[in-house]
């Protein structure tokens, strides 16, 4: 395998980084139905991805391995309500690897990389989502030190 390098996405990377998001959100999709995107998701991502990428609070990182985008990582610096003691406070909103490339580092480098970003910035904590469904996705993030703080709930009416 090619050595991975994280780096700042471009507008160059935007194709294969939403080929990466479909692929995530199809996977999913297959474990719960409410994860579906809609027709035009992909579109509507492509403009979220583009404004983050304008955005000097948001950060999109791509990890390459040659001339292959292998996987991403969006976060940014988020603001907790003036009740709260900590005021702000880092978020990762997505990371996705490619298949091909899971279990060997790439997710651990991208987060290093954002994390470095956020502290670079003076923030002290991160937060995320994480499908409860996703047994390994969560193990990912206890590795990396996260722990349960919320849970969000679901109900159909």
């Amino acid at each position: 395998m090619a050595e991975v390098t994280v780096r700042r996405a471009t507008l160059e990377d935007l194709e294969s980084l939403l080929d990466l998001w479909q692929e995530m959100m199809d996977y999913h999709a297959r474990l719960d139905r409410r994860f579906r995107p809609a027709a035009d998701g992909r579109a509507h991502f492509r403009e979220v991805v583009q404004e983050c990428m304008a955005d000097e609070l948001w950060r999109v990182f791509v990890a390459v391995a040659g001339d292959e985008l292998v996987g991403y990582i969006i976060g940014h610096s988020a603001e907790n309500p003036p009740v709260f003691e900590m005021r702000y406070y880092g978020f990762v909103s997505d990371i996705c690897v490619a298949p091909g490339w899971r279990c060997t580092g790439v997710g651990r480098k991208l987060f290093a990389v954002i994390r470095d970003w956020f502290r670079r910035h003076g923030l002290t904590v991160v937060q995320l989502n994480v499908a409860a469904f996703n047994p390994v996705s969560r193990a990912f993030w206890q590795e990396m030190g996260f722990q349960d703080y919320l849970n969000r709930m679901w109900l159909e009416i």
